[in-house]
C-alpha cells in the first residue's frame, strides 16, 4: 500500500485520508517516522533512533499541521511527541509522561513557549496556540495521561482510541531495525 508523501522530512507509515468511525469530529489519523538524535528526555543520543509518532485529523484533514511539526522537528522539539493534530486553531502536541515528569515546572513552561512561538508563527494565514497534553503508555497510571481536547469527544474514548493507535505502532522512539533485512544480524553501533 502506498503512502503519500506529506513531508520531505518524515516518511508516513501509514495513512487514513478521511475520518473512520464516529469519534469527535471525523477523527483519523496517520503515523509518521523521524530520525532523532535527541531522546525522549530529549538528551543527546550517540546513534540516533527512529521515532514513530501520529497526527490526529479533524474532518478536515488540514495538512498544514506538518509545516508546524517540521519546524517542530528542526528546533529538536519533536522527540517527545508522540501524537500531534490541529483541532479549532488549536494545535495539540502530546508528549510522553516520561518526558512530562522528568522535568521541571519551568523546563516544561519553556519548551510550551517554544512550541507556542513555533506555531504562532506558522505563515499560513492563522495563528495556533498550543496546548501540551501528556500520554502515559501504561493503562495502571490513566490519571497521567491528559489529552485536552485533542479530540473532541468524551475523554475515556479518546484515551482508548490513543492506546488504541499506540498499541498497533508502538510509538515513540526506539532502535532502528531495517526491515529490508529481516533475518541478518546488523547492528549499528559507534564503535
Amino acid at each position: 500500500m502506498s503512502t503519500p508523501a506529506y513531508s520531505t522530512l518524515f516518511s508516513c507509515l501509514y495513512d487514513e485520508p478521511e475520518p473512520f468511525g464516529y469519534l469527535g469530529c471525523g477523527a483519523h489519523y496517520s503515523v509518521f517516522r523521524s530520525v532523532e538524535w535527541l531522546d525522549v528526555v530529549r538528551a543527546p543520543l550517540a546513534v540516533p533512533e527512529v521515532h514513530d509518532f501520529a497526527v490526529i485529523w479533524d474532518d478536515d484533514h488540514d495538512t498544514r499541521v506538518l509545516d508546524a511539526i517540521e519546524m517542530i522537528y528542526m528546533a529538536g522539539l519533536l522527540s517527545p511527541i508522540q501524537f500531534i493534530g490541529e483541532r479549532k486553531g488549536r494545535l495539540h502536541a502530546i508528549v510522553a509522561a516520561k518526558f512530562y515528569f522528568a522535568h521541571s515546572q519551568d523546563t516544561l513552561n519553556a519548551y510550551i513557549q517554544q512550541l507556542n512561538d513555533i506555531s504562532g508563527a506558522l505563515n499560513h494565514g492563522d495563528s495556533w496556540t498550543t496546548k501540551v497534553g501528556v500520554f502515559e503508555r501504561s493503562p495502571d497510571t490513566d490519571h497521567r495521561t491528559a489529552l485536552y481536547g485533542l479530540i473532541d469527544a468524551d475523554e475515556h474514548r479518546v484515551i482508548t482510541y490513543v492506546r488504541n493507535i499506540d498499541s498497533l505502532w508502538n510509538l515513540g522512539a526506539k532502535t532502528f531495525t531495517p526491515w529490508h533485512y529481516p533475518n541478518t544480524n546488523h547492528s549499528f553501533s559507534t564503535d
